[in-house]
């Protein structure tokens, strides 16, 4: 199988790269190249559309994209080209140069805005709370439209919270930046009440290998997560313990724009096709840590 990866260079787009490439022919394509990997730099989608134009591959997954829900809110015209345009132009080179390829792109929980039920189903109602999880509904709409016009093979992931090693930002980041910034007490935004579904790297990659598979390509969108809720301050405390912190955890009681309250995923419809999640959160904690000390500290 080829397979062909946009976005390459970044957190999960890295992490494709490498599980992939271990089981065919995989390109990759990114606007930088930060990684130890060939992949092909590609600022204006030259290079990605020649590659599907002249080696037509099997699957296409799409990495690439702003997942900064606060920047969307200061550059909305950016995270519309990122995670929209791009996805339109994608699909557009499917349909006139490789129109057998299936393509897996990658939306966002952040769809789902604040759920009114838990576990959140793929058929919950959609209300994003910010210009970036509106972009990834656009995004979703385009593949529905290709799909149903013109037989463009696609679906959609929506990602909850991912984490893992090689990512630098986000909440476990954030949080060892803190943790080692201020031995004795720290202060995190919210009430520490919120609870957020948390998935591991390698089983989002493992997921995305089962779609590849077995998924019917016909434009459905489907939840990737470890369908478990995990809350915010239970969860920064246990992750303190595990770096051997000893100071205090508060939390401000502000809530930052854009961002849920509450997230559980229902993953039935990604089990039914065989996924079964690895790396519990402890044991992905662990793993994080024992890498974010040489990160930080390096």
């Amino acid at each position: 199988m080829s397979t062909l990866i946009i976005g390459a260079s970044g957190f999960l787009g890295n992490a494709c790269f490498e599980e992939f490439s271990k089981s065919g022919v995989t390109f990759g394509t990114d606007y930088i190249n930060t990684t130890n990997n060939p992949i092909y730099v590609d600022s204006d989608f030259s290079i990605t559309e020649k590659l599907i134009r002249d080696n037509k591959p099997n699957l296409i997954i799409n990495c690439a994209g702003s997942s900064n829900i606060q920047k969307s809110f200061e550059d909305p015209e950016r995270d519309y080209q990122l995670n929209t345009v791009l996805v339109e132009k994608l699909v557009n080179a499917l349909k006139l140069n490789s129109s057998d390829s299936k393509f897996i792109n990658l939306s966002s929980a952040a769809v789902y805005g604040n759920p009114k039920d838990l576990p959140v189903k793929e058929s919950h109602p959609t209300s994003p709370l910010s210009p970036y999880g509106k972009n990834k509904l656009l995004s979703e709409n385009i593949l529905q439209e290709y799909f149903k016009k013109h037989g463009v093979k696609g679906l959609s992931v929506r990602i909850f919270s991912a984490y893992g090693i090689g990512l630098k930002r986000q909440f476990f980041y954030d949080l060892s930046s803190k943790l080692i910034s201020n031995p004795d007490k720290i202060t995190l935004f919210g009430t520490g009440n919120e609870s957020r579904d948390f998935i591991y790297v390698s089983d989002i990659v493992k997921a995305l290998k089962v779609l590849s598979d077995k998924a019917e390509f016909d434009a459905a969108v489907i939840n990737i997560a470890s369908g478990e809720e995990s809350v915010i301050k239970t969860t920064a405390e246990l992750y303190a313990k595990i770096f051997d912190y000893k100071g205090e955890i508060c939390f401000n009681g502000e809530q930052i724009a854009g961002y849920p309250l509450n997230w559980k995923a229902d993953i039935s419809k990604i089990q039914t096709l065989g996924f079964k999640r690895e790396i519990n959160l402890e044991k992905g904690m662990c793993l994080y840590v024992d890498w974010i000390k040489k990160t930080i500290k390096a």
